[in-house]
């Protein structure tokens, strides 16, 4: 595995959602070990779903046993301080868990190359409906944590997994919404991944209502096994 030497770092973007999730695991089969994960939060009206479950990203990071880094960006000066941010952690590279947002990965190798680190966007331009479908099959499972269409609040703490991905992947087309909630149309925590050692089950204790944003699942993190010793050589299809 390819790591970053001279007292680099490798850094990933990581909100605890399953795109961040697999993008890592993508890296780590590429040859790229992360070695710090990267929260970031911005300046809105409203705070994002995974800014108000925090605690649970923070459990996700500890998992994987790897440093979670918080970074805020405002206003039109995010770019520079996600690039100050990069350089203080003295990254060599960035990975990121886009999949067709170009504006996205415009912002991404617009930073990059201010902070003079490398981009890794391993999901870009892969089709939605097969890759939700790859991560699944991979050992990903996912809780849906928020989503925009208020009517759609039935969906809050449904977990996906193999057994019911195929539904989950329908109601998203009768929706007319991306499969992996490329434009927001829903928000995501982890429950499990190959990378995981243990899993988890996320209890809904509150909905909040965001308004034009739709509405976010407050969750309590509950351990479903005990932690696994830390081994994967990546996920063989």
């Amino acid at each position: 595995m390819r790591k970053a030497v001279g007292g680099m770092v490798n850094v990933a973007l990581f909100s605890g959602g399953k795109d961040s999730m697999y993008s890592i695991m993508k890296a780590k089969e590429l040859g790229v070990d992360v070695d710090t994960l990267l929260f970031v939060k911005l300046s809105l009206q409203q705070p994002s779903p995974h800014e108000l479950n925090i605690h649970a990203v923070r459990i996700l990071a500890e998992d994987l046993g790897l440093p979670l880094e918080v970074v805020e960006l405002k206003g039109s000066h995010k770019d520079e301080a996600l690039a100050e941010k990069l350089k203080e952690l003295k990254a060599e590279a960035l990975i990121a868990g886009d999949a067709s947002l170009e504006d996205h990965l415009e912002w991404h190798e617009r930073v990059c190359r201010r902070a003079g680190v490398d981009l890794l966007e391993p999901l870009f331009k892969r089709p939605a409906k097969p890759l939700l479908k790859e991560m699944v099959e991979s050992g990903v499972r996912f809780t849906v944590i928020a989503v925009r269409s208020t009517p759609r609040a039935d969906l809050l703490g449904v977990e996906v997994s193999k057994k019911n991905v195929g539904w989950f992947i329908e109601v998203c087309e009768e929706e007319g919404w991306d499969p992996l909630g490329e434009q927001g149309e829903y928000h995501t925590l982890i429950n499990a991944s190959p990378m995981l050692r243990s899993s988890y089950k996320y209890v809904v204790v509150e909905v909040v209502d965001r308004g034009a944003y739709g509405c976010t699942a407050l969750l309590n993190v509950l351990r479903s096994n005990p932690p696994a010793p830390r081994e994967w050589r990546g996920w063989q299809p």
